[in-house]
């Protein structure tokens, strides 16, 4: 296991301009959304709009450029690991966990570098625990995107294949993960789909740090320039509750062990089959 990981951080210290531009990238992409959404004054209902779309748009983020940069986990190393495997350089376990382990520094980072620079340019939630439960809910956002990629190079017997079912089924998670559509009024046969979503738990997440973490004198008040609705009314034009908070943190650390675990099953089987 020791020797795989440190064979994995090499060969990821190999390539060291993939790892520059996601964190050149990463820090574009905060600095736009920044300047996009730059202090919002919370002063009516459009405000309230542009930092959902503020949060929503961090949490795609997060998602589409760490989900489509693990998608060649597996076509890229495929045969060298078949070949070692069976060579009896070692098991299957050892090479799929060291390598996991390889990508999750830098799929930390740049999200943490992303959600930091734009959250005091949008002007979110000013509390410095809130700041950090941000930066916490990110980071989970961005490892349920990345073991669902992992799963999915794992499963998928090619990378073209792969890459032509992630598409839409992104496109299904996003739309039922809050912000386009509310979650109760969405037609029972495709309402459960947002259950199977991280985009969902991500999104409540994300709303409840910020809605409830904003003075009471922005979300509450009968002056002018204010709101004048609680952080509890704007969460409930969404279907969104303070109180699963717990649950959706959960939800993307349950995701996350979940695809991990069946990504490790259908490369098993897919070495197996190999022979």
């Amino acid at each position: 296991m020791e020797f795989q990981i440190i064979r994995s951080l090499i060969d990821n210290r190999r390539n060291p301009a993939l790892a520059r531009a996601k964190i050149f990238q990463k820090i574009f992409q905060g600095l736009f959304v920044g300047g996009v959404y730059w202090r919002i004054k919370y002063i009516d209902f459009v405000d309230v709009q542009n930092a959902n779309g503020a949060l929503f748009y961090l949490l795609a983020e997060l998602t589409y450029s760490a989900l489509f940069g693990v998608l060649t986990f597996m076509p890229n190393d495929f045969p060298l690991v078949v070949r070692e495997h069976f060579d009896g350089l070692y098991y299957v376990p050892a090479y799929y966990i060291a390598r996991i382990l390889s990508y999750m520094p830098i799929f930390i980072l740049d999200g943490t570098l992303m959600m930091a620079i734009s959250y005091y340019m949008v002007n979110f939630a000013p509390g410095f625990g809130n700041f950090v439960i941000n930066i916490g809910i990110g980071i989970l956002i961005e490892q349920a995107a990345t073991s669902f990629g992992v799963m999915l190079s794992t499963v998928c017997p090619s990378y073209a294949i792969a890459l032509s079912i992630t598409g839409p089924i992104l496109t299904v998670f996003s739309l039922t993960g809050g912000l386009y559509a509310n979650v109760k009024k969405m037609k029972p046969w495709i309402q459960w789909i947002q259950w199977c979503s991280w985009f969902r738990y991500g999104f409540e997440a994300l709303t409840i740090n910020h809605w409830h973490g904003m003075p009471k004198n922005i979300t509450h008040n009968d002056t002018i320039g204010s709101i004048g609705k609680t952080a509890t009314q704007i969460l409930d034009e969404y279907s969104f509750v303070q109180s699963n908070l717990g649950m959706d943190l959960g939800a993307m650390i349950a995701f996350t062990l979940l695809f991990y675990f069946l990504g490790y099953i259908g490369l098993h089987i897919r070495v197996r089959l190999s022979r």
